[in-house]
């Protein structure tokens, strides 16, 4: 199955020569713990902490266990006046993947992963905030807050077609049109093509795109997919909206991953947990299917 997490999806470095080994003597990179955590509206596959470390990009046995035996909640917070309480008689435990096998069918889809701590029976709502707190093994605690903000539906969708496409088919050039509001809103979307339209975490989609209203604000407005699909696709939309610290992480975290890695420089990643990389991030939700005539 695919890695639940983004941020698995680009730790695999491969290094190979033409003709000549090429030793690199570099000083190995001291382990960061990393959490990636997230809450959304929409479906409780997307709702989880993934707790590992960085790694040595030249350490040949590139390995992808989570750490176990952390004690992980979130709790949902009340607005009284202008501040947000969380009350801890209200808090869910997040529990490793691995000792939710009691749930039938859970432990073959969730066989060989770990680190991952979830809570099937948490649903995150709009305009709501949330607190994680992780209390690891060794005693360290990690804290971090987000807010999920309103759902911003995709309003309407056309689709253009042409002639030319792939075995024949036609291309199919597809826009999509959101009211966005004189708030600042940021969002991010991801992606996936085919049938099967369940995220076993963000990490499955195909793609994502990650923008704000710094320059069309206050207004009906068009995303215009510049690539044609192919008649007879089938994508699935996640249209999310997320809070600013949140949008800041993961363009950041986009950046670096062009310019060698995340961690290979991961003062450059903007994270909104105190004293580790990554992110807890609240998605409220607008998801949509298109099938696309052949």
């Amino acid at each position: 199955m695919k890695r639940f997490l983004y941020i698995l999806s680009i730790l695999t470095f491969t290094i190979s020569a033409c003709e000549k080994e090429i030793q690199v003597d570099l000083p190995p990179i001291t382990p960061q713990l990393v959490v990636e955590a997230s809450v959304n509206t929409y479906s409780p596959w997307l709702n989880y902490v993934f707790i590992s470390n960085t790694i040595d990009y030249f350490k040949p046995d590139l390995s992808f266990n989570g750490m176990k035996g952390a004690t992980v909640y979130i709790t949902p917070g009340q607005i009284i006046n202008k501040d947000t309480i969380f009350d801890k008689a209200n808090r869910y435990t997040f529990a490793d993947i691995g000792n939710l096998s009691v749930i039938p069918g859970f432990d073959s889809i969730t066989r060989g992963i770990s680190g991952v701590y979830m809570n099937p029976l948490f649903k995150a709502t709009a305009n709501t905030s949330y607190l994680l707190e992780i209390i690891l093994q060794d005693g360290r605690t990690i804290s971090g807050r987000t807010h999920v903000p309103p759902i911003i539906p995709i309003d309407s969708m056309k689709v253009r077609y042409e002639a030319g496409g792939k075995g024949g088919k036609r291309n199919a050039f597809f826009t999509f049109w959101f009211n966005d509001g004189p708030e600042q809103n940021n969002y991010r979307m991801a992606l996936r093509k085919g049938v099967d339209s369940v995220l076993l975490g963000w990490g499955s989609a195909d793609s994502y795109r990650t923008f704000d209203d710094e320059y069309i604000n206050n207004n009906t407005r068009p995303y215009e997919f510049l690539r044609p699909f192919t008649g007879g696709d089938t994508l699935n939309i996640y249209f999310t909206q997320i809070g600013r610290k949140e949008f800041t992480f993961w363009q950041s975290f986009g950046q670096a991953v062009n310019n060698g890695g995340p961690f290979a420089t991961p003062g450059n990643v903007k994270s909104n947990i105190e004293g580790v990389i990554g992110s807890f991030t609240g998605y409220a939700v607008d998801f949509k299917r298109i099938v696309f005539e052949e």
